[in-house]
């Protein structure tokens, strides 16, 4: 796996909102863990050729309309900042990225796609290295703390998945979310997975309703 590329996804995963208002309600979206039963929408992202299965109530949104909608719904500044420093590294990632915001639990997913880079296992310890670092770094600087749930690196045929769960808590608003990251190789294609929300979630059985 090119270093290039892990830099620019562990620096991508550095910028996460933690300040979102808390939803009022709070939907279960995996009510069973049998993927052939979870309700999902089917989305095309049209420039990539892939299909993503999400959750009915998310709806996709161009990158302008998502940036005021966080100019209404982050109340701090700083994170506010953080998190639109993120966007621009998004955007400026090579590839296409799309965005997809639920309004009704305040959980945001955003879908990078990047060159072809199968990970091995050897690979995902690097970048589970480097994403450490680095939020070590912000933790030093803003109130955010982050602690790791889970990180797994699997291989099926010719696709390999890595997974990671953090708990990101902020300690001056009293807030906490989670960071569920995917980053997935197959049919010499390669994406980029970041996945928001007030909750931890089970979100693999949506992940195996997408077609690259």
């Amino acid at each position: 796996m090119k270093k290039s590329i892990v830099l620019k996804i562990s620096i991508f995963l550095l910028f996460f909102t933690s300040c979102y208002e808390v939803a009022k309600e709070i939907q279960d979206w995996t009510q069973t863990n049998a993927s052939d039963l979870i309700i999902s929408k089917q989305h095309l992202l049209e420039d990539d050729g892939i299909k993503i299965g999400l959750p009915e109530s998310f709806e996709r949104y161009n990158m302008v309309d998502y940036t005021s909608l966080l100019d209404s719904l982050v109340v701090d500044n700083t994170d506010l900042e953080i998190e639109h420093t993120r966007l621009k590294i998004m955007r400026e990632m090579e590839g296409n990225h799309y965005v997809f915001f639920d309004s009704i639990s305040n959980s945001t997913y955003t879908i990078n796609s990047v060159p072809f880079t199968p990970i091995t296992r050897q690979d995902a310890k690097f970048l589970l290295g480097i994403i450490r670092q680095n939020q070590d770094q912000v933790s030093s600087m803003t109130d955010l703390n982050y602690t790791k749930i889970t990180a797994k690196h699997n291989v099926s045929g010719n696709t390999q998945i890595f997974k990671a769960i953090y708990k990101i808590e902020n300690t001056k608003l009293n807030h906490q979310a989670f960071q569920h990251v995917y980053f997935v190789s197959s049919n010499n294609k390669t994406v980029f997975i970041n996945l928001s929300t007030p909750f931890e979630v089970n979100f693999d059985p949506y992940l195996e309703k997408m077609i690259l």
